[in-house]
């Protein structure tokens, strides 16, 4: 499975940078995936669970509201806070 670079940032600090396989956020009209290729998406992040899947192993996170931008083969999540 093709995998990304994905970001994940809270005003405060970083809090993840890597290459992952695939994402589950929660958007404004309910849970959506993505994936390896998806197409360029700026969508606001409802508080809820964030699983990030990479290297065949899934994790699951409490996160707050932000937003997620997706371009070419990145993303970036802006978080107000999360428990990774």
């Amino acid at each position: 499975m093709k995998s990304f670079q994905t970001e994940i940032l809270t005003p405060q600090k970083s809090v993840f940078s890597g290459q992952v396989a695939g994402l589950v956020l929660r958007g404004a009209e309910g849970y959506f995936g993505i994936l390896a290729g998806h197409a360029p998406l700026l969508a606001r992040l409802l508080p809820g669970q964030i699983k990030i899947t990479r290297g065949g192993e899934e994790t699951v996170c409490r996160a707050g509201a932000g937003f997620v931008q997706v371009e070419k083969e990145r993303v970036s999540i802006l978080l107000d806070e999360i428990n990774l």
